[in-house]
């Protein structure tokens, strides 16, 4: 009996310990990270909450824009393509696949443009104005975008880290890279 109990025990912390290196891969990380933009994670939402707090937004202005974009993460889709490594630095290849925010911000600037009168108040333009019809388009957007992103890590004590995103990544998972 105590063999059997011996030999379990054995057993099961091989598995555990197969189990841990099996999440210590850059791909494993890549989807760490990638799976806190999809469940809104407290650090995503936090990061958000900064950049809507810094930017000239009215209260129903920065609901609207959290909103749109707590959806772009949620609803974001990735496939992971590729995974290299050499030493201690690697990369995953990913295809990701976002609402097209760039066309939808393109298009209102575009009407922008060719309408500046919807956008005044008292003869000047109004920010405010514009700001409220491009976060409306923003929020019908139902085209979706494919963009493939290269994540760098490097491993440190052990453990593969996702190494800083660049803008052009942030861009990307925003929906809002020029393509």
């Amino acid at each position: 009996m105590r063999k059997k109990i011996t030999l379990f025990i054995m057993i099961f912390m091989l598995l555990i310990t197969a189990g841990c290196s099996l999440g210590n891969t850059p791909t494993s990380s890549v989807e760490r990270v990638l799976s806190k933009y999809n469940t809104n994670d407290e650090d995503i939402v936090l990061e958000l909450d900064d950049y809507v707090n810094n930017s000239n937004l009215t209260k129903e202005q920065s609901e609207k824009y959290k909103e749109v974009y707590l959806k772009q993460f949620k609803d974001m889709k990735y496939e992971i393509k590729n995974e290299t490594i050499e030493g201690n630095t690697a990369v995953v290849t990913v295809q990701l696949t976002v609402y097209d925010y760039y066309s939808a911000e393109k298009e209102a600037n575009e009407y922008l443009t060719n309408n500046p009168n919807e956008f005044k108040t008292d003869e000047v333009y109004d920010e405010t104005l514009f700001t409220n019809y491009k976060l409306e388009r923003l929020s019908k957007v139902k085209d979706k975008v494919d963009y493939t992103i290269d994540f760098t890590l490097t491993k440190v004590d052990n453990s593969w880290e996702v190494n800083d995103l660049t803008n052009e990544q942030l861009e990307k998972i925003h929906g809002v890279y020029a393509y």
